[in-house]
């Protein structure tokens, strides 16, 4: 992942790793700038350059101070509405925005599924393209591996070497999931990845969640389906306009997960 802003940013070395926090945000901020049109006509910009009158600067807050912490066997769900955070906060861990403020510390690798179709080639088989996304995350593809993640699939044999753009949504989405979950993944990040899903997979998909986390993974789930985030995670996090704002504990959901935790601490 690429990281400009190391001093906001920190992948710990092995050395230094807290046992058994794997991410820890302390007052993360994330701003946009946000620019006036009117701000840059010919005029106003002639006039700034001779110090008349300054071009006004705008931001955005889009993460405004969240204090963070996520352990070991943890499934954190993300809910609010449209706009309140949620997929930013995600593309924060996921290293693909830079914090503007505050402190954010990641141990382990990250695999993350935050849109349609990222990282892959829709020209490309999906054969082709799941040895691409395992190449990505620094596996070897291997015919056996390539058998076992299309068959989770569930998609017909006939799909395999077709163009990636012929699949449907939830087709896509599918292949995209059994490559990100074949692997140990540290920390996974989904992004609303459920509602292209059929019935029958969407129960498939949370199993394999859940015995992910239970091998010592992290799942951060962002979504609408609050039924969802009930099945699956062991806390959720309301966001409101780029603050947490409540925060639910789901004992029924943890298991033996926390017991390991609280005998580990």
């Amino acid at each position: 992942m690429h990281n400009f802003f190391a001093s906001n940013v920190d992948r710990l070395p092995d050395g230094d790793r807290t046992k058994m926090t794997l991410i820890r945000a302390e007052s993360l901020e994330l701003d946009f700038p946000v620019f006036d049109t009117s701000d840059f006509s010919l005029k106003r910009t002639a006039l700034s350059l001779v110090g008349v009158k300054q071009i006004r600067k705008k931001h955005f807050s889009a993460i405004r101070g969240i204090d963070l912490e996520i352990a070991q066997h943890e499934r954190v769900g993300l809910y609010g509405e449209n706009g309140s955070g949620k997929s930013t906060l995600l593309r924060l861990l996921a290293d693909i925005y830079q914090p503007t403020g505050g402190k954010l510390s990641i141990e382990g690798d990250v695999t993350a599924i935050l849109g349609m179709g990222a990282g892959t080639n829709p020209e490309m088989s999906a054969d082709a393209n799941i040895r691409m996304l395992l190449r990505a995350e620094g596996i070897k593809p291997q015919a056996e591996m390539i058998d076992s993640i299309w068959d989770f699939t569930e998609i017909e044999d006939e799909f395999r070497y077709m163009p990636l753009k012929a699949f449907s949504s939830g087709m896509q989405m599918r292949v995209l999931f059994s490559v990100s979950t074949f692997g140990r993944a540290d920390i996974l990040l989904l992004d609303e990845w459920m509602s292209v899903m059929d019935k029958n997979f969407q129960d498939k998909a949370e199993q394999r969640m859940l015995d992910l986390t239970h091998t010592s993974n992290i799942l951060v789930l962002a979504s609408h389906n609050f039924a969802l985030l009930e099945r699956v995670c062991t806390r959720i996090l309301f966001l409101s306009h780029g603050r947490i704002v409540e925060e639910r504990i789901l004992e029924s959901n943890w298991g033996d997960g926390r017991k390991r935790m609280v005998a580990d601490r």
